[in-house]
């Protein structure tokens, strides 16, 4: 990706500032468009080679909000909220990999996050043991976020729904044993539209039942061909931008808006450029939420 020069940046910016500082003073979802925000993995290339230049790509195309990742916790809390904040950016929510939760609090709360999320539990914790165990951790980080004025999810992919046998008693799953074992005060869902859908479930059918939980949302589409499964291999990769696939938006969309849920858009993949593949999956949501 081309670098944008300190001079465009810095002229780009200065005409962004007056609309960034009213918008800081509003509430998100009483705007006439709700905030669309987008989860930097989906542009994890690009960010390591000029991550201010990219946050300022990612805010010209209307984007306001970015969600972190670990790849860009290189950077000090400080020094990270300065670079979004110069690109006339927000970031409510960032995720931390399992096994640096707690190390992450004090980080998250320095770059002043208002979501702490968990992306994915390690391979060797996909049964139901490690569920279980789970969710205890997140009781646990969720109450320290709390006290931290934050707010901890977790963050969902397809290997969840995978069924999990339980003698004499019905089949459960992980994620209805992270949701049944953690305390809905303290641990919240990051629902991602496309995995839900990859494991042969419905988006919005789960939105619905837990919609107290779900206090963001993953938005990518599922081109038609996809077949279902608990995989996550490639044969899962059936990831194209919102609006171009199968996944029924505008009903998702009225819950998340009458809730407040953040929306975050997220391709794991992309067959177009990253930044042009996001433009596509915003003018969408845009058409959706107008």
């Amino acid at each position: 990706m081309t670098s944008i020069s300190s001079c465009n940046r810095r002229v780009f910016l200065q005409s962004l500032s007056a609309t960034a500082l009213l918008a800081a003073t509003r509430p998100v979802w009483g705007e006439a468009v709700p905030a669309i925000g987008a989860q930097l993995y989906t542009l994890r290339k690009e960010v390591v080679k000029d991550l201010p230049g990219t946050l300022a790509a990612v805010r010209k195309i209307g984007i306001t909000q970015v969600e972190a990742f670990p790849t860009v916790y290189t950077h000090p809390a400080a020094e990270l909220k300065r670079i979004i904040e110069d690109a006339g950016l927000t970031c409510p929510s960032g995720h931390f990999d399992y096994d640096k939760l707690d190390e992450g609090l004090d980080y998250a709360k320095a770059l002043g996050l208002s979501y702490m999320v968990c992306p994915m539990l390690p391979n060797s914790m996909w049964n139901a043991e490690g569920f279980a165990q789970a969710a205890e951790r997140y009781n646990r980080i969720g109450a320290k976020a709390h006290s931290l004025g934050m707010r901890f999810a977790f963050h969902n992919h397809n290997y969840e729904f995978r069924p999990i046998s339980r003698p004499g008693q019905a089949d459960t799953n992980g994620l209805s044993v992270l949701l049944e074992r953690t305390d809905p005060k303290l641990v919240f869902w990051e629902e991602d539209c496309y995995w839900v859908t990859q494991s042969g479930n419905n988006a919005l059918t789960l939105l619905k039942q837990h919609v107290d939980r779900v206090r963001l949302l993953h938005l990518k589409d599922r081109q038609p061909q996809a077949k279902a499964s608990f995989d996550m291999s490639k044969d899962s990769a059936f990831f194209t931008e919102v609006g171009t696939g199968t996944i029924a938006w505008p009903p998702i969309l009225k819950i998340a808006r009458e809730t407040g849920a953040l929306l975050f858009i997220e391709q794991d993949q992309t067959t177009l450029p990253p930044l042009e593949s996001l433009a596509i999956s915003y003018r969408n949501l845009r058409k959706y939420l107008a």
